[in-house]
């Protein structure tokens, strides 16, 4: 799911920088601070209010590739043009078929092992539905985006976190066997790991199944990434994992609203009776045209490998110069469009967000929000003009805030 799906660029009014920067302060009441408590979604509705009238907003924290909106228009003309499309038909209670045959030949599954949602996140809930009752035990990577805890706190669950720790951010196999009970039922993963773009391999994949399987646990996944790396879904590992996909990150067709659940044809059959009638809010019209999309992905794929063509040298270019100067540490990882450096001699990176909103209207997103104080994400999807020039003033600001120190 998107975040900035609603983003505008700068205002038609003017407001006083001082009236922006007072909403965004390092004080107890603006977004940076109170949005803690309401998580990262309410941060980030709070700073895109002050980011539509601040011209000089340098926003580097979105995890999604810029949306290619003309490549969308050509295929919704297409579509319509002459006529209605045959993938114009009713989503309920399964989703559109043709969304659900194209997800099965990218994941090389049947038809009937694919669900439609309005996005991953939904995707999610209703498999945490169909596996998870109030007092069973999940747990859940960390550092994580905030929904995968949110998620099991709203099914009433016991959550034990499983550390994920710089700087490779990989899953300690011994570590999850320990953590895992006998009354466990989920353990919620990301692929590719969000916030630090780590990747599980298929040989980890297969040990956390089997660690899985001991206990009659699933494995809920959310792959809304996994593009990235092409390392190919974790439904065919083992039947244990349920995925959760979506066109909007990879793609950045956050508009769509399209997801899906893709899981072996028993998991699904569980999905389907916690959930008898489907996601209610899959769109008809978004979903005809996400199958066109599917069904010819060439495009699209073009776009956003031609967005990293751009942006991932820039984003290398200037990481290296800010771990030089000793600013930063971690590596950028070889996949995704996201990075998660730690920020040297920092520790509380909420009152550096906001700090930096209020010095340099830069906004980057705090680790405090994924259970990771002292790191923050930094999206690398959009205009690599636009990435230069917020990495080149992120960089003299930080240099400035330890000069000050």
């Amino acid at each position: 799911m998107s975040l900035l799906a609603g983003q505008g660029g700068a205002g038609h009014g003017e407001e006083a920088l001082s009236s922006v920067s007072a909403r965004l302060s390092p004080t107890p009441s603006n977004g940076f601070r109170s949005g803690l408590d309401g998580g990262y979604t309410a941060w980030v509705r709070e700073v895109l209010r002050a980011v539509a009238t601040e011209p000089r907003a340098a926003v580097l924290f979105d995890s999604t590739i810029k949306e290619p909106t003309d490549l969308l228009a050509g295929v919704v003309r297409e579509a319509f043009q002459g006529g209605v499309t045959d993938r114009f038909e009713s989503t309920f209670a399964g989703g559109n078929r043709h969304v659900a045959a194209a997800v099965a030949r990218r994941y090389g599954v049947e038809p009937e092992q694919v669900i439609g949602a309005t996005g991953a996140t939904s995707a999610m809930a209703m498999a945490m539905a169909a596996f998870v009752a109030p007092g069973d035990h999940v747990v859940v990577e960390a550092p994580a985006f905030d929904l995968l805890p949110a998620l099991a706190q709203a099914a009433q669950a016991k959550i034990t976190p499983l550390p994920r720790r710089a700087p490779d951010f990989a899953i300690d196999l011994e570590e999850l066997r320990a953590l895992v009970r006998p009354e466990t039922r989920l353990i919620l993963l990301t692929q590719v790991h969000n916030p630090s773009g780590a990747i599980l391999d298929r040989a980890t994949l297969r040990a956390i199944a089997d660690i899985a399987a001991q206990v009659g646990a699933r494995v809920l996944i959310d792959e809304v990434y996994a593009d990235f790396a092409d390392v190919g879904s974790a439904v065919g590992v083992s039947d244990v994992f349920v995925s959760a996909g979506s066109l909007t990150k990879v793609q950045g067709l956050f508009a769509l609203k399209c997801g899906w659940a893709v899981a072996s044809k028993a998991n699904i059959a569980a999905i389907q009776a916690a959930n008898p009638q489907g996601d209610l809010g899959v769109s008809k019209l978004a979903h005809a045209i996400g199958a066109l999309v599917l069904e010819d992905m060439a495009p699209f794929d073009a776009h956003w490998r031609g967005v990293l063509a751009a942006a991932r040298p820039v984003l290398l270019g200037h990481a290296a110069r800010m771990a030089a100067d000793g600013l930063i540490l971690g590596e950028p990882p070889a996949f995704g469009c996201m990075y998660f450096p730690k920020v040297v001699g920092v520790s509380d990176t909420l009152e550096l967000a906001s700090w930096l909103w209020a010095a340099e209207q830069i906004v980057v997103a705090p680790g405090d929000f994924f259970g990771q104080p002292g790191h923050i994400r930094i999206g690398f999807g959009g205009e690599a003009a636009a990435l230069d020039e917020g990495l080149a003033r992120l960089h003299a600001a930080l240099l400035r805030r330890r000069g000050q120190a």
